[in-house]
């Protein structure tokens, strides 16, 4: 197992900054996700570690060696491309084994790591038919194979179900994790897809403009957001602005309690809580009256019905916007138009950095 590290790494496309003093560890064996929007870099820095891209200045890492100058056919890394870039004219085991062709390895040895690769990503029996005639799953699968059929170092992912419809990007994920655990492959994985770095990841590391902003486990950067762009890129966030009181913010929607540390009495602080974390109450309730710390009025504007759940946008009395998350397990609560009691504890009202 390789431990990958990007070291300061810095990089001007056109005069333009694309990425800033990067530093990053990529543990061994484990996935990470580089999560964030077109143009916040993730897709460069992923070329760089792989070799197809040299950074203007700071150095990547393998266990330690300085591989920044090595190129790329001599770094063992194996890629899976946005467009899966299979040859359209050769066969799916022609495919897979075309990368240890250009390794030397042929004959016995070359069909046996073939047919362990095709055996790994569910793909025995379909050896001889050609691109076209496979599914979008079966040809990110062949895109899988040939990338691990080298035993690579590091396995790196550019965005590789995002031409999938939802349900079989939903299916692939779990292939995918499946398949990077067996593999035991330290894997970096390129996703602008909060849903998707949630689902697959061991960590996350977010970038904005150049930079990683936060990182961590899925569960810590989405429970305990530090800046107001990790909480609403990771997830959905409600935000309350004001100033800081002995144990919470005054907000012009009420006092805001929080359990976490504030800035000094009297300065800026701002408040963010998942959709999720709030319950909603009818406004004469009596179970809002001993329901948890925070309690605010606001008046139902929108509800928006998913199936499972429902998005039930308020206006709060400062004129905000409330974003909060049911099930649907009965009837709706609410009506637009009507008002209604907010409840969330103070557990969950996490200070960010603004």
């Amino acid at each position: 197992m390789v431990r990958v590290e990007a070291c300061s790494i810095g990089k001007l496309y056109g005069g333009v900054l694309v990425l800033d003093q990067v530093s990053v560890a990529f543990q061994p064996g484990l996935l990470t996700s580089l999560l964030g929007p077109s143009g916040s870099g993730k897709t460069t820095l992923l070329r760089v570690i792989g070799g197809f891209v040299a950074p203007d200045e700071g150095e990547i890492r393998f266990n330690g060696e300085d591989v920044t100058s090595v190129p790329l056919w001599r770094r063992n890394v194996g890629m899976v491309f946005q467009s899966y870039a299979l040859f359209p004219h050769m066969t799916v085991e022609q495919n897979v084994v075309f990368g240890l062709n250009r390794r030397g390895v042929r004959g016995e040895a070359a069909r046996k790591e073939t047919a362990r690769a095709l055996e790994m990503v569910r793909l025995t029996g379909l050896e001889r038919r050609r691109p076209k005639e496979l599914s979008g799953g079966q040809q990110q699968r062949v895109a899988l194979a040939r990338a691990i059929v080298t035993n690579p170092r590091v396995l790196l992912l550019d965005e590789p179900l995002s031409a999938l419809d939802r349900r079989l990007r939903q299916d692939m994920q779990i292939e995918l994790r499946r398949i990077q655990r067996e593999s035991g492959l330290t894997t970096v994985f390129v996703t602008h897809d909060q849903e998707e770095a949630l689902t697959l990841s061991d960590s996350v590391a977010i970038l904005d403009r150049g930079k990683i902003v936060q990182e961590g486990t899925p569960g810590a950067i989405y429970e305990r957001p530090r800046t107001r762009f990790a909480a609403s890129f990771l997830g959905d966030a409600n935000f309350f602005t004001g100033r800081a009181t002995q144990g919470g913010v005054e907000t012009a929607a009420g006092l805001i309690l929080t359990g976490y540390a504030l800035p000094p009495i009297g300065t800026s602080a701002t408040i963010a809580v998942r959709p999720e974390k709030m319950k909603i109450f009818g406004a004469r309730s009596a179970d809002f009256e001993t329901s948890d710390e925070n309690k605010i009025q606001a008046v139902v504007a929108e509800i928006v019905y998913a199936g499972a759940v429902s998005t039930i946008l308020l206006k709060s009395a400062d004129g905000g916007q409330i974003k909060v998350l049911t099930q649907n397990r009965e009837m709706s609560l609410a009506a637009p138009g009507e008002c209604v009691s907010l409840a969330w504890s103070a557990a969950h009202s996490v200070v960010i950095e603004d």
